[in-house]
């Protein structure tokens, strides 16, 4: 696990849901953006998905993004779609996607270990590789940097 600072260029799709169902709901709205992914200018074939923190438990309802990284700012973005720069500091862990959920138990309790201060207001990034065996999970948990 390390510390990282890093701006995130990126063409994607706004969704918005209950947190609970973001496991299902976040990949099948990846799909879509997907079918589309020739339209994207600079595109790097990485996809990444952006979600709002949920920061209790009476914070049922979320809002996300899935894209794709890009080099540059495209000079069109395709209808429907935005370009976002998410620029800050994380702390940065990569494992297999299926082992996500322990992936974000370490980081946790790393960012605790270290007396880090979580950026409830940041987006938690995820970027997703293909490897031979499946796919890997890049996850970075924005944290204040003082």
């Amino acid at each position: 696990m390390q510390t990282i600072n890093r701006t995130f260029q990126i063409v994607g799709i706004k969704g918005h849901g209950a947190f609970k169902n973001f496991a299902t709901e976040v990949p099948e709205f990846a799909r879509q953006l997907l079918h589309r992914t020739r339209e994207i200018e600079h595109h790097t074939n990485i996809e990444i998905a952006l979600f709002e923190p949920k920061w209790g438990d009476d914070h049922l309802e979320g809002h996300y993004y899935v894209g794709i990284l890009v080099k540059d700012k495209p000079s069109h973005v395709p209808k429907g779609m935005e370009y976002l720069e998410v620029p800050g500091t994380y702390v940065w862990v990569k494992g297999p996607v299926e082992h996500v959920d322990k992936l974000y138990d370490e980081v946790g309790q790393w960012v605790s270990e270290q007396k880090l201060t979580r950026d409830w207001l940041s987006y938690i990034v995820e970027t997703y590789h293909p490897t031979e065996n499946g796919e890997d999970v890049e996850v970075y948990l924005p944290i204040i940097d003082y």
